[in-house]
């Protein structure tokens, strides 16, 4: 049984980043786990205004232990940073939390968020950066696991994959005023769409993303700008880049062909 490790800063960026892919693998038979760095206890609530930061964390871990398993994500662990304060470490400081749940998980493949940040967000570039070191420092040790084969298959060895919104279509949803010219003060530009790596069709699981985000109540605003769109034939699609394919980088040429699948 293949293993997908997800490592997110926040509860609902498993959803609302991958959650059809998510989905779409565990019905394949793939043993999917979620490392949460936060518990987002200050992000924007909604129906939870009045909360204090460390109840509204309650809720939202709770919220996305509802979402996990709608999804059939096995396990949700969290490394207990406070929301908003990823910025402020040195990539260095969650790397090797991360490299540790890789240790004991073994994972397959590993998803995170681009270097972007998909939104921008400081505490998802923090953590894109933190966990591209943590795999690097993985896959050297896989490999060294390995070393003593007289020959190893490519296939079996672990991959990265950064989640990212490709540029023509953040281009369309800012041009359609879906979603704001600018976030955390830098403009919402996307993935440049020559560097994305692989597509997954997930239509046939956004019944299941749909269900999986209305577990994250307290970011009701959100959801429902999500569901506004999510008919859009761009949108029933997840996009990624894979970025590490064992210790070897991985770079999208000019006749490589997008893959369908992880």
């Amino acid at each position: 049984m293949k293993k997908l490790l997800l490592v997110f800063a926040h509860p609902d960026d498993e959803s609302f980043s991958c959650g059809g892919t998510v989905a779409k693998y565990v019905k394949a038979g793939w043993d999917v786990h979620l490392l949460c760095a936060t518990r987002g206890e200050r992000g924007e609530t909604g129906p939870y205004d009045a909360l204090a930061p460390e109840a509204l964390g309650s809720i939202r871990q709770k919220e996305v232990q509802l979402a996990a398993s709608v999804l059939g994500i096995h396990t949700v662990s969290f490394l207990d940073y406070i929301d908003g304060t990823l910025a402020a470490r040195t990539p260095g400081d969650i790397e090797d939390f991360v490299y540790r749940k890789m240790l004991e998980l073994i994972p397959d493949c590993v998803i995170t968020f681009d270097t972007t940040g998909v939104s921008n967000h400081p505490d998802h570039i923090k953590l894109c950066y933190s966990t591209t070191y943590a795999f690097q420092k993985y896959a050297a040790w896989v490999a060294q696991q390995l070393e003593d084969r007289p020959a190893v298959d490519e296939n079996t060895l672990p991959k990265l994959y950064y989640i990212c919104m490709p540029e023509s279509i953040a281009t369309y949803l800012k041009k359609m005023k879906n979603i704001p010219q600018e976030l955390f003060n830098k403009p919402w530009k996307g993935t440049p769409d020559e560097k994305i790596t692989t597509v997954i069709d997930t239509a046939k699981f956004m019944n299941k993303k749909k269900k999986a985000l209305a577990a994250h109540i307290s970011q009701r605003a959100d959801v429902n700008r999500f569901l506004s769109l999510s008919r859009h034939p761009l949108l029933i699609k997840e996009y990624f880049i894979l970025r590490y394919h064992g210790t070897k980088e991985i770079f999208m040429g000019k006749n490589d062909r997008v893959s369908n699948k992880l």
